[in-house]
């Protein structure tokens, strides 16, 4: 009976997220004076020739289809603007280049127009210094400052591969806990660009495991001399992008466990301590992707859901269905607004520990919560952020390099206050299993708020500082390095 009522309550509260949404944008925006072109409604234009320029390893026919015109297309006069706009959205977002221009030119006396796309290609190759620690954020390393702690190495990714924005990773982590592994993605395999590919390895060493959870932090095992955890994990992805802006993503993947006899005895951790920890994954994965920028947008939606379904089932129970919506809207001038709703549901009354995922992973966490994990089988998240602009995007030139890849950095300071919301549902009967005890925040409605400062620059580079208080009324400054929302 629970499935029904938290669908229900996640579509509720969905459309006053957005209610909210449009309301400050009444609010904000008022009676605005529509832009008026140059052009009559009633006139089209001819695409002459699509002029691409600065790309020197990136392959025009890349540019070509992130664009929404093709030479010899008549668009409406009306739309011209618009549809540049949209075309330089696209280009940029392949995170091929720093910065990307599409302008029309037009030939006097003619419908005639040509179109100019001027890109400022990125570097595309990172021997990058690989720095780790084995806690599951930054601000939970600060409570210790343990440097045993960290891993360190080399990821060695290389970028728009042969100019066709393939990627090839390469890592290799030594110290704490150890990682190798490789991934290769070719975005588009066929001739219509519309098929890709995406597969990979790795294999990952832990000296430490989180074995339960207590108080509603996860206790750690470890052991210094020995490995507890060995973990084999490859994968295949199919790429399907018929359009711009959805993607559908079919993915088959192999994973296997071996834990030291310590962590498997742990009541709970495994769901059957007998049987082989070795199942298949099978997922799909759909996202309609409409912001304006990808790493921090300020206009736009972006919606995606995930099924997955484990091979065979008695091992990892850990099939579930995930969906994620955002929204974001410019209110006026310098004021932004941004909301999102994310929800899990998960098919199984129990999963094994070492896969059970609900809030206080990745980015599915409560602001001012970062401290703690709710471990449950279904949980909502709501997040939303008003904004101001204090310093709007701009760019700043460092004349002593020579290069555009690194001499032209843009960047922003955003002011925010946000509140955060969310609720964690755990069954029962899977409460409470071995060690895993004064878990207090599980069926709890939670609730964090606070203001922040959010940094922006090249290279997809976003650094907050935020102070939020939660709702067990314990105040809290974090740091965090991508987009709240």
């Amino acid at each position: 009976m629970i499935c029904p009522l938290i669908i229900r309550f996640l579509i509720r509260v969905s459309m006053i997220i957005i209610s909210i949404g449009l309301g400050f944008t009444s609010i904000f925006a008022g009676n605005q004076v529509a832009y008026q072109e140059r052009d009559s409604i009633n006139e089209f234009l001819i695409v002459r020739d699509v002029i691409i320029s600065g790309n020197k390893i990136t392959r025009n026919k890349i540019i070509q289809r992130e664009l929404i015109f093709r030479e010899h297309d008549t668009l409406p006069a009306s739309d011209l603007k618009s549809m540049l706009a949209e075309s330089q959205r696209n280009v940029f977002n392949t995170n091929l280049f720093n910065f990307v221009t599409v302008d029309a030119i037009y030939q006097p006396g003619t419908r005639l127009i040509d179109i100019s796309v001027k890109v400022v290609e990125r570097w595309y190759i990172w021997p990058i210094p690989f720095l780790e620690i084995a806690d599951r954020n930054f601000n939970v390393w600060l409570e210790s400052r343990d440097l045993s702690r960290l891993t360190y190495g080399i990821d060695f990714t290389f970028n728009n591969l042969r100019g066709r924005n393939e990627t090839l990773k390469i890592l290799t982590h030594l110290g704490y806990n150890q990682l190798y592994g490789f991934t290769y993605k070719a975005p588009f395999i066929n001739r219509q660009q519309t098929l890709g590919i995406k597969f990979g390895f790795d294999l990952e060493l832990n000296h430490e495991v989180a074995a339960f959870t207590r108080n509603n932090k996860p206790v750690f095992i470890n052991d210094n001399q020995d490995y507890l955890q060995r973990e084999w994990v490859a994968f295949a992805d199919l790429l399907i992008r018929r359009d711009f802006y959805n993607t559908h993503t079919i993915s088959l993947e192999y994973s296997q466990y071996q834990f030291s006899e310590q962590i498997d005895s742990i009541p709970g951790f495994l769901y059957s301590s007998s049987a082989p920890q070795k199942f298949f994954s099978l997922t799909w994965f759909f996202k309609n992707d409409r912001r304006d920028v990808q790493f921090y947008p300020l206009n736009g939606y972006y919606l995606d859901f995930e099924v997955r379904h484990t091979i065979p089932y008695a091992v990892a129970r850990n099939s579930y269905f995930k969906g994620n919506l955002r929204i974001y809207q410019q209110l006026r001038n310098r004021w932004f607004f941004a909301a999102g709703i994310s929800g899990k549901l998960t098919f199984a009354k129990q999963q094994p520990y070492f896969l059970q995922r609900g809030l206080g992973y990745g980015r599915d966490f409560i602001r001012g919560y970062e401290y703690y994990v709710v471990d449950g089988q279904h949980y909502t998240l709501l997040k939303s952020n008003l904004k101001f602009a204090l310093v709007p995007p701009r760019i700043e030139r460092l004349g002593f390099l020579r290069t555009m890849k690194f001499n032209t950095i843009p960047w922003a300071l955003y002011l925010n206050a946000f509140t955060d919301a969310g609720f964690v549902y755990k069954y029962r009967e899977s409460e409470d299993v071995g060690y895993s005890t004064g878990n207090t925040l599980e069926n709890q409605f939670l609730i964090g708020f606070g203001i922040g400062l959010d940094l922006t620059t090249y290279y997809d580079i976003v650094i907050r500082l935020e102070s939020a208080i939660n709702g067990l009324g314990e105040p809290g400054v974090y740091l965090h390095f991508m987009a709240p929302i």
